[in-house]
């Protein structure tokens, strides 16, 4: 007999981070691949594997085993916002953080969730959605709910004013905003940023080398390298991936006013099996999504 299969709504993917325990996995899973390991996706269950049909990722285990469908975009945004919380927690400077985050839909309701549930002492969250409509009610009650303040601007410039995490979750014209000192900026929009922003970085991290080198992005290339005027350090360049941060093979942060680059590149992992179980599992112990035959 063939297995149910548990439908995920994107309100669903919102709400299971309340309980899955994706960031703790997701750091076992870039620590493996770090270290060179290629079967890091064993850490999943055996045999399992996601299947992309474009819009849909399917969740399957073999067997006739357990299968969970989902949107793609918010497997994959909820990955995103997942390796956003890592990067936060480990290269922020410890002490309260003020957050602004900029984008719009589910990729910026995604990331105040996560950031809500698995980043410690945020105290307050600027959101700019420029030309696009606020999130959810629900996803900003939350927020209220466990006492972290909130508000929303009209401009990126207005959400970044002091923030020392800024989360980039949608393009957008950020213009030439100043960054706070000991800021941490997590890119995760898949586009370059404006030359005039990564003037103020000082290192770059990335989720993926492997996935940095094949793709078509400019930034590191078109500032490496170069000395800027009067500032006494050099462009921005990748110094490390998240993997050995987190292993402790890289020190991460070694300044306390230094501006840290997170540029998520995601090469062929977006629809992580990993993640994808333990998203099955955290929402199927708390009753989320509806179950159909196949």
């Amino acid at each position: 007999m063939n297995a149910l299969t548990l439908r995920l709504s994107n309100d669903d993917l919102r709400r299971v981070v309340e309980d899955v325990d994706a960031v703790e996995a997701t750091a076992t899973a870039l620590i493996a691949r770090s270290a060179g390991h290629e079967d890091y996706t064993s850490l999943a269950t055996a045999g399992a594997a996601v299947l992309d049909d474009g819009e849909t990722a399917i969740y399957e285990t073999p067997q006739d085993g357990p299968r969970c469908v989902m949107s793609a975009a918010g497997l994959r945004e909820y990955r995103l916002a997942v390796l956003t919380a890592l990067a936060t927690r480990h290269l922020l400077v410890p002490g309260v953080v003020t957050a602004s985050v900029i984008g719009s839909g589910l990729a910026l309701e995604l990331q105040l969730a996560v950031l809500r549930t698995h980043v410690p002492n945020v105290s307050h969250i600027a959101v700019a959605t420029p030309g696009n409509q606020p999130p959810d009610r629900a996803v900003l009650d939350r927020l209220d709910r466990d006492g972290i303040g909130f508000s929303l601007v009209e401009t990126p410039a207005d959400a970044m004013f002091g923030a020392n995490l800024v989360v980039l979750a949608g393009a957008t014209r950020l213009g030439t905003p100043r960054l706070a000192k000991g800021a941490v900026v997590v890119n995760a929009t898949g586009v370059d940023l404006p030359a005039a922003l990564l003037d103020g970085v000082h290192a770059v991290f990335v989720d993926d080398p492997e996935g940095l080198a094949d793709s078509d992005r400019t930034f590191v290339r078109t500032h490496r390298g170069r000395r800027r005027g009067g500032r006494g350090h050099r462009s921005p360049s990748v110094v490390a991936d998240l993997g050995r941060v987190l292993a402790g093979e890289h020190p991460g942060r070694t300044d306390h006013d230094h501006v840290l680059l997170v540029e998520l590149i995601g090469g062929g992992t977006e629809l992580d099996p990993v993640l994808a179980g333990r998203i099955h599992q955290a929402a199927a112990a708390a009753g989320l999504g509806t179950f159909d035959g196949n």
